[in-house]
């Protein structure tokens, strides 16, 4: 096993030699040698020359399925034709101005009117600074200092944020009342205090009532980006229900849903509000954005607390972001038929892929929803987080080796998308390559 998998990484290394060569300057220049931990890979990472499209081709002119779309953005493709006008038009006009600018009025417009529970719009930087704000709003609008999560959702990397979002077995606790435990180190301990963690079962609701005098909101990922597992929509109900009654705020983190889905995300699928959503990715076209959107009432109690409530940004709502950003949701606003195409599209390759191993009897099977989707090294279905805590890590970890031999670029931690740039061929291309690699991957 170990000669084979051995041959797969030289192989691997003799295709990519200008990404190995890369590779080992970045490990002196930058810690890890990588800008985010996410892009990791054996037998050392992907560095890509360019894109169009659904397709990305690596320094050394390999040619990639692209299934990462810069973690969900590329909603489009790379490159889609309105959004490089755009760039091209601002570009001429400026790219940071420190000032208002026009181009705000135009993305606000777009942006609250696609979202089901906004009336009003704050633009930041990134996904993870919209969730810091968001929670800072929950708690400058209630008077509480506490918010819960639930076990294995992320919300970005900040200090608040990164806890148990990835699950350890000998740390997770009982499935009813899960540990709280850093994702990281040099997140101060005393941070603990103000988190509730909550389990995807019914005693998150008993705890949700127990804390009701402390928590100032609770946080989801209606689809959770980790398995990419969505949220039952009974449970989504119910949260609605509990967090209402107990006069508690809920927050969507719709970062990687968003504009995914449907043009209303997954608040428009299953029709559940929250109070407050966050937002990043697909909304800035391809440059680097974050977005909240919430209720002005929400907005106005939180502003006339004593210190009020507000943020800034040097590059939050630059123009050029937001011209990009503007130009997507317009095109999506006029072309909504692409979301039930995705759908289709999804259910064709996870049912392709679950039928083909259940036919040969693999450990593995695929989840999912319309353009998201995630393999998994185990047979059964995973629905929540703990689900996934047993499936095979090699397996995983060779599969990932047999994608980029079959030419299917993915994150090393296999949550994937594609987009409406991929076509039908494109996606029957993948399945056959999800297939060859398993197989490929039985025979390590």
């Amino acid at each position: 096993m170990e000669n084979k998998k051995e041959a797969i990484l030289k192989e691997l290394a003799k295709r990519t030699p200008k990404s190995g060569k890369y590779w080992e300057e970045s490990k002196d220049l930058i810690p890890g040698g990588l800008m985010s931990g996410a892009r990791s890979m054996a037998p050392y990472p992907v560095y890509v020359e360019r894109a169009k499209g659904a397709y990305l081709w690596d320094i050394d002119g390999n040619k990639y399925i692209d299934c990462v779309c810069s973690y969900g953005v590329h909603l489009l493709g790379h490159g889609p034709e309105s959004v490089v006008e755009a760039i091209g038009k601002q570009y001429d006009l400026g790219l940071s101005y420190g000032t208002p600018h026009t181009r705000e009025i135009d993305f606000s417009k777009r942006f609250v009117a696609c979202v089901p529970c906004a009336e009003i719009g704050m633009v930041c930087n990134t996904g993870t600074e919209a969730t810091l704000l968001a929670w800072r709003l929950m708690r400058a609008a209630t008077g509480k200092n506490k918010i819960a999560k639930f076990e294995g959702c992320y919300h970005g990397w900040h200090d608040y944020a990164q806890w148990s979002v990835g699950i350890n077995p000998d740390k997770m606790g009982p499935a009813d009342r899960p540990n709280i435990n850093p994702g990281a180190s040099g997140i101060p301990d005393k941070i603990k205090e103000t988190m509730l963690m909550l389990p995807f079962n019914d005693s998150a609701f008993d705890l949700i009532e127990e804390h009701a005098d402390e928590l100032a909101g609770v946080a989801i990922e209606p689809v959770l980006g980790g398995g990419m597992l969505p949220v039952d929509k009974s449970f989504l109900e119910k949260l609605r229900k509990v967090t209402k009654k107990l006069g508690i705020l809920l927050h969507f983190d719709e970062v990687i849903t968003g504009f995914r889905l449907a043009l209303g995300g997954y608040q428009e699928i299953t029709g559940i509000l929250p109070d407050l959503a966050t937002y990043g990715k697909i909304v800035g076209g391809g440059l680097p954005i974050g977005a909240i959107a919430c209720s002005k009432a929400l907005v106005k109690v939180a502003q006339e607390t004593d210190n009020g409530w507000a943020a800034a940004g040097t590059f939050s709502g630059n123009p050029l972001t937001l011209s990009t950003g503007a130009a997507t949701l317009k095109y999506l606003q006029e072309n909504t038929h692409i979301y039930e195409d995705m759908m289709k599209k999804g259910e064709f390759l996870r049912n392709g892929f679950n039928d083909y191993v259940k036919s040969k009897g693999y450990p593995f099977c695929m989840t999912g929803l319309g353009s998201m989707f995630q393999i998994h090294a185990q047979a059964e279905l995973p629905l929540v987080p703990r689900d996934t805590l047993y499936q095979d890590e090699d397996a995983l970890e060779n599969l990932q080796l047999q994608f980029r031999l079959n030419n299917i670029l993915l994150p090393w931690m296999h949550l994937a998308f594609f987009g409406a740039a991929h076509t039908e061929a494109d996606l029957g291309e993948m399945l056959e390559g999800f297939k060859a690699s398993v197989d490929g991957t039985m025979e390590m």
